[in-house]
């Protein structure tokens, strides 16, 4: 077994996903901060739509959870800005695991199962 994914690995290797994910769809990526508790995480622009995302990274068999309180204060900040709010939910499972507990432990530098729909407007 090798090295499990801390927090702050994880959020990383979500906000990578998410990133490239930007990139292939034509927006323009503006500003990226890696901190977990500084949000939006991402910045981009696409047909002159200025947008926030804020990116959470779970383990399998979980998925990134976005809480009221943040999307309020985001929704907030975005206001000011006439930015567009989206939230980028990642979860990740360790393709090396036979069983749920194994997939639940991605490590660093390993194979992945990925689980990204793509950008969701924040809850009403």
């Amino acid at each position: 077994m090798g090295k499990v994914m801390n927090s702050e690995e994880l959020h990383f290797f979500g906000l990578k996903v998410v990133y490239k994910d930007l990139v292939d769809q034509g927006y323009e990526v503006l500003n990226v901060r890696q901190e977990a508790d500084v949000n939006p995480q991402i910045l981009a622009r696409k047909n002159d739509v200025l947008y926030f995302i804020v990116v959470r990274t779970a383990c399998f068999p979980n998925m990134g959870i976005l809480l009221p309180d943040v999307a309020a204060r985001v929704g907030h900040h975005a206001l000011k800005h006439k930015a567009v709010c989206r939230f980028a939910s990642v979860g990740v499972a360790n393709a090396q695991g036979t069983t749920d507990e194994e997939m639940g432990r991605p490590e660093v530098g390993g194979e992945y199962y990925i689980n990204y729909k793509g950008l969701m407007p924040f809850p009403q």
